[in-house]
């Protein structure tokens, strides 16, 4: 099992995109599981969206399955993972490529 962050869902839905460049990313959780993770949906902004990707948690836990889609809603790849700062996330959430993006001072 492979362990990843929120932002290295982004890099795997755009792994078949010839636009690669981060962009703010939609996290939605449903509240289908109570007071554990439900399935998360993962939508990456665009006109059209970028890609997608569904997250599917074995009984509430951060470890699961990842299904990606392009953005034509085509399954591209299943990736059986654990999403390590997923709980850090509200339900209706977002990743933002800015903010992510790493600033060098020059000197």
């Amino acid at each position: 099992m492979q362990e990843i962050t929120v932002r290295q869902v982004q890099d795997i839905i755009l792994e078949t995109q010839e636009d690669k460049a981060l962009r703010t990313m939609f996290i939605h959780k449903s509240p289908c599981a109570g007071s554990s993770v439900g399935a998360v949906f993962f939508a990456i902004s665009g006109t059209p969206p970028r890609g997608y990707a569904m997250f599917l948690p074995e009984e509430g836990e951060s470890t699961g399955t990842l299904h990606v889609f392009d953005h034509l809603g085509l399954k591209r790849k299943i990736l059986h993972c654990n999403i390590t700062d997923l709980v850090s996330y509200k339900d209706n959430d977002v990743w933002d490529a800015q903010a992510a993006q790493v600033t060098v001072e020059a000197r």
